[in-house]
């Protein structure tokens, strides 16, 4: 068998939900999404990480645009709640800006504060608030991995 699986399977378990993997189509294709088991973890919600597959040699490159956009999503979710700021409370706002995703309980609170700004933000029908309520899970901290295999690496022949 192949001795990746363990590997990415304590990887989801460090990030689980706020984990996104950028894969290169093919050894990690077959030990990462074959069944009837798959080293991939998800937590007692259901939720793991988000993976995303590129078919062609350019998967650093895909990494790559996946890992600007979730910072750019992050930056937009920020700047919302900055503006909003007065809305949320500045507790929840400080807590939130201050995450930096780095300890598993901090990621857990991290989702706590999240869900309690869905519910400040709730009839607020500003234009902020509305951006917002489509970015809120980008305020936690994302981890962006790239999966290849040895074919991708260009260490093949």
């Amino acid at each position: 068998g192949c001795g990746e699986t363990p590997y990415i399977k304590l990887i989801t378990q460090l990030w689980g939900e706020n984990m996104l993997v950028a894969n290169a189509t093919g050894c990690s294709s077959i030990y990462g999404g074959n069944l009837p088991s798959t080293p991939y973890s998800v937590n007692a919600k259901g939720r793991g990480p988000a993976w995303s597959n590129s078919l062609f040699e350019d998967n650093a490159e895909f990494g790559m645009g996946l890992k600007l956009a979730t910072d750019k999503k992050r930056e937009l979710a920020l700047q919302y709640l900055e503006e909003l700021k007065e809305e949320v409370g500045a507790e929840l706002y400080e807590a939130i800006i201050n995450d930096n995703g780095k300890q598993e309980v901090d990621a857990q609170q991290q989702q706590k504060n999240i869900e309690l700004l869905r519910q400040r933000l709730r009839g607020n029908n500003s234009k902020v608030a509305r951006d917002l309520d489509y970015l809120p899970d980008n305020l936690a901290v994302k981890s962006v991995w790239i999966f290849g295999g040895d074919g991708w690496a260009y260490d093949i022949g």
